[in-house]
């Protein structure tokens, strides 16, 4: 049983972090291994760091990324990468200096620069990841909201947290009730502290709040299902609206179309075959050419690539819950 225990628990450590791993965390996990250990073992540093660098309340934006990351490490990373560059930046401009003083003030601001955006992107990213997810589990809830109560009418709390992740099939709400059984089994968790720290990291306030909502009701013996029933009720009230409005976008995008890209090319061509015909003046052969290979230009490249973006915009118009992608099994 001991065995079969661990099994488990190492199958929900893999199936909760199978999502987390990127380039970054992989960065982040090589410098703070080969630098940031050493560094933090010192004590003046390790003074310094948790005083200047660590940030706690961004620790908890880390935390609504989902990025395989301890604090440590990330704030650790980006520090050691700012002064690496800044260090990098001033010895390249010294040796520049005794070559060529343009090619040194050249190299100062094109590292300035260089320095500044890697410094906005390393703080703006987890910001960016946390945002994103938060949109995605948003979009989820729709879809998931049937399954909990069709499973609320059999099954208890408990039993639903266990067997959901079987039907769960897009990528960040998985991910979440993921966490839930991650404390539950792996750190011993009952289940109303699983959720309520599982929820802590959730960058969706919608989300949360559901959750907490239903380890409250299940641990004062009140029924889920008909909790579930009242909250599917309300939320297809609002998708209903959002529908409504998605369609009175989508008309007012299809009178831009018609008159922007179907009858002004129309109009245009007219016009310039009329002028062409009404033109005597001695360049006319020349004006004529030109106006020509002019609107060939336009129909064979600025109006496809209109219409791509046309339909680009009409795609991003839609609510993101019809642009979910389910995960694929491979």
């Amino acid at each position: 049983m001991i065995i079969l225990k661990i099994i488990q628990i190492k199958m929900i450590k893999t199936e909760y972090n199978q999502f987390s791993d990127n380039i970054l965390t992989i960065y982040c996990h090589n410098i703070y291994k080969i630098f940031g250990r050493r560094l933090l073992s010192k004590k003046n540093f390790k003074i310094f760091f948790y005083q200047r660098v660590y940030n706690k309340k961004y620790e908890l934006i880390l935390k609504k990324a989902n990025l395989k990351l301890i604090p440590e490490e990330y704030f650790i990373s980006v520090y050691i990468s700012i002064i690496s560059l800044i260090s990098l930046i001033l010895i390249s401009s010294f040796i520049l200096f005794f070559i060529n003083i343009l090619y040194s003030a050249i190299a100062l601001y094109g590292g300035v620069l260089v320095t500044a955006v890697v410094g906005i992107f390393l703080y703006n990213y987890p910001i960016i990841l946390s945002n994103t997810r938060k949109s995605e589990i948003d979009a989820s809830i729709p879809y998931l909201l049937p399954y909990l109560k069709i499973l609320s009418k059999e099954l208890n709390l408990s039993k639903i947290i266990s067997i959901i992740d079987d039907f769960l099939v897009y990528k960040e709400v998985k991910v979440e009730f993921q966490k839930i059984k991650y404390y539950s089994d792996f750190m011993g968790y009952d289940l109303h502290s699983s959720i309520k720290e599982a929820m802590l990291s959730c960058p969706s306030r919608q989300l949360s709040d559901t959750m907490n909502d239903l380890a409250n009701i299940s641990n004062s013996g009140g029924n889920i299902y008909n909790y579930l029933d009242r909250k599917l009720s309300n939320l297809n009230i609002e998708i209903d609206a959002i529908e409504k409005k998605n369609i009175e976008t989508l008309l007012i995008f299809s009178q831009i179309y018609v008159v922007l890209l179907l009858i002004s090319p129309l109009f245009f061509t007219i016009m310039v075959s009329i002028l062409n015909l009404i033109q005597f003046t001695g360049e006319s052969g020349v004006s004529s050419q030109n106006d020509s290979v002019f609107m060939i230009v336009n129909l064979l490249f600025f109006l496809p690539f209109v219409y791509i973006v046309f339909m680009f915009l009409i795609y991003y118009s839609k609510p993101l819950y019809s642009r979910l992608k389910p995960i694929i099994e491979k």
